[in-house]
Formats: C-alpha cells, sequence, structure tokens
C-alpha cells in the first residue's frame, strides 16, 4: 500500500512559511479525579452543606514566560508540569477534600481548589521558564470555576 506524503502539493506556496506567523502559543494539560467535598457555612441558617462528591477535571493552561516558543520549538514542556499535576491529583483523588490540612478552615469551593492548584504548581513551571495561564476546575459536567493569576504576584 503507497500512502501519498505529498497530497495537495498546491498547499505549499501557501504553508512553506508557516513559521513566520507571529503570535503567542499555549499548551494545555489536564487531570481528573474523584473526590468528595462540603461548602461550609453554605445555607442562610449558617449550617454547612451536606458532604457529596463529583467527577472533577482540572485543565491547566501553561506558556513560556515570553509566550513565544522555544529555540526547540514547544512553547512549554507538558512533562514536568504533566508529573506535578498527576501528585496534586493523587493527593485529591478519593478523598474528602474538606479533611485536608491545607483546607483547614477553608471552604472547598471549586474556585478555592482552582487557586490550591496553582499553588501546586505555580513554583515547577515557573522554574521551568513557564507561566501559569490559568487552570479551570470542573465539578461535574456542566458546573466550573477559572483562576487567571495575576501577572504580578510575588
Amino acid at each position: 500500500m503507497n500512502f501519498d506524503q505529498n497530497a495537495h502539493p498546491e498547499l505549499i506556496g501557501v504553508l512553506g512559511s508557516f513559521t513566520t506567523a507571529k503570535g503567542e502559543f499555549e499548551v494545555r494539560i489536564e487531570g481528573r479525579f474523584d473526590a468528595s467535598h462540603y461548602l461550609l457555612k453554605y445555607f442562610p441558617d449558617g449550617s454547612d452543606e451536606p458532604m457529596h462528591g463529583h467527577s472533577w477535571l482540572v485543565e491547566v493552561t501553561l506558556a513560556d514566560a515570553s509566550g513565544g516558543l522555544r529555540e526547540d520549538g514547544l512553547a512549554f514542556d507538558y512533562l514536568a508540569a504533566r508529573m506535578r499535576l498527576d501528585k496534586l491529583v493523587d493527593r485529591l483523588d478519593h478523598v474528602v477534600i474538606n479533611h485536608l490540612p491545607e483546607f483547614k478552615g477553608i471552604n472547598p469551593t471549586t474556585e478555592n481548589i482552582a487557586r490550591w492548584f496553582y499553588a501546586g504548581l505555580r513554583s515547577e513551571v515557573e522554574g521551568k521558564g513557564g507561566r501559569v495561564i490559568g487552570i479551570r476546575v470542573h465539578e461535574g459536567p456542566a458546573n466550573s470555576a477559572l483562576f487567571r493569576p495575576s501577572h504580578n504576584q510575588s
């Protein structure tokens, strides 16, 4: 069987200079976990929400600190961030998020969980010359929260 490796050669003139296109690049990694939580003082009478679980999805958008591509053609190498994200996901998988020490007295809202992921990823990403553009955490299929860090965080 012979596969044509040069289909539509008339496009070569248009595509030949694709590397000169200016713009910024972002890459995305994701993780999934199942965990329970309950929101503190959720109801008008000050009582907590009942504990319940979700299938969560976290999406992390990353870029090189410059916004462009490195010499190797990558905007950011997924590997280091992927390994850290996997550890963070493992920390939340099949637990009651409220019971983790870092959430003591912190309402485990989807918003706070997104910031938790940022805190866990930031040093790893910045140490590799990248930046976290945003972290979206999905609490089931229909609801999500997006955390975009301020560029001037210290």
